[in-house]
């Protein structure tokens, strides 16, 4: 994952920041998800050429979610235009309320549970959200990548804050350090005990870290006898998918979707008409300017064209995609240092 982060640094210029993790063999995966694998089916020795054949869940790394990920009947990734994922982007560091070393994150972390971002967090930046179309969260989050508690008790959304998002017609896509909306809570663990770096840790060593019951039955250490389309297939339903799609009710959610807080907040944000789509797992937000929390309760954090900067977020173009990995990029306006706060 080292040489990741370094590969990562090396392909950002002086004026475009790549904010999106490498994809890799090894790389942790939302648990329960599919692991990414890379397997060659042509050699340079053998055939002369380099093939390789890529088994991925479509939630993995740095990756955009659409409506069709709860709805049946929702809009699929390919389904919009090119257009819809270019656009202004701001970035609003939220580190010092409910991020990484905040008092509020601190305390309930202790027992498992997450610090939750309320309206009233975001509420300050009004003027952001009614300006841009994208809106990145920064809370710390991207850092701990690697961690054994990744997937544990992040800072995450209320389905209050979901729906105050939602009543801002110029947002089209929400960008997360974090690897969804809403974390599992872990009652009972603390948290602090389980976050020593695993990154020197091999990725099953990593994986046997998390929680036994999200994780996949084995980690394949060798290509499957069987075809990898096969074997993706077989463990994801892929082969009954159309068939449940026309059987449901029009509108409704996947009937065998967890509802959770997570499963709300998403079903808001993706429901919307037109939607939010949901961009997670960013990474290197700390190389662009922010606005930061007001200095005062009541304040409003003033809009500054000069802290925002062209996006392009471009998904893979698969048929029928509920989400995808992203390459995502960002060009900044002006010189001004990265991470500068209001």
């Amino acid at each position: 994952m080292e040489k990741a982060e370094e590969r990562t640094s090396e392909r950002t210029s002086s004026r475009w920041i790549d904010l999106t993790r490498p994809l890799c063999e090894g790389i942790p995966v939302y648990p329960g998800d599919p692991l990414f694998q890379a397997r060659p089916f042509a050699e340079h020795t053998t055939d002369g050429f380099r093939g390789t054949r890529w088994a991925f869940g479509s939630h993995t790394g740095t990756h955009l979610d659409a409506p069709f990920h709860y709805f049946v009947d929702g809009e699929t990734l390919d389904s919009f235009s090119v257009d819809f994922f270019v656009g202004d982007a701001a970035v609003l560091d939220l580190r010092s309320t409910v991020g990484v070393g905040s008092e509020r994150f601190a305390a309930p972390r202790r027992v498992g549970r997450p610090v939750l971002i309320e309206p009233s967090d975001l509420e300050p930046f009004e003027p952001i959200f009614d300006a841009v179309p994208f809106v990145f969260l920064r809370v710390g989050w991207a850092e701990r990548f690697g961690r054994a508690d990744f997937y544990n008790a992040f800072p995450s959304l209320t389905p209050e804050t979901a729906d105050w998002l939602a009543d801002f017609p110029k947002l089209r896509i929400l960008g997360l350090e974090t690897p969804s909306l809403v974390a599992f809570p872990t009652d009972g663990l603390n948290v602090a005990d389980v976050s020593s770096p695993t990154s020197a840790a091999s990725a099953a060593d990593r994986l046997r870290s998390f929680d036994p019951e999200f994780l996949p039955d084995a980690f394949p250490t060798e290509p499957p006898s069987s075809s990898l389309e096969t074997k993706f297939s077989e463990e994801n339903g892929t082969d009954g998918a159309v068939a449940a799609d026309a059987d449901a009710e029009p509108g409704a959610p996947l009937a065998d979707a967890e509802f959770c807080a997570d499963a709300e907040c998403h079903r808001i944000l993706l429901g919307r008409r037109p939607p939010i789509l949901l961009l997670e797992g960013l990474v290197s937000l700390e190389r662009l300017p922010a606005f930061a929390p007001p200095s005062e309760p009541g304040e409003r954090v003033d809009f500054d064209a000069a802290k925002t900067f062209e996006t392009v977020v471009f998904p893979l173009l698969i048929e029928r995609s509920d989400g995808c990995p992203a390459r995502v990029a960002t060009r900044l306006r002006s010189v001004a240092a990265p991470g500068a706060q209001r």
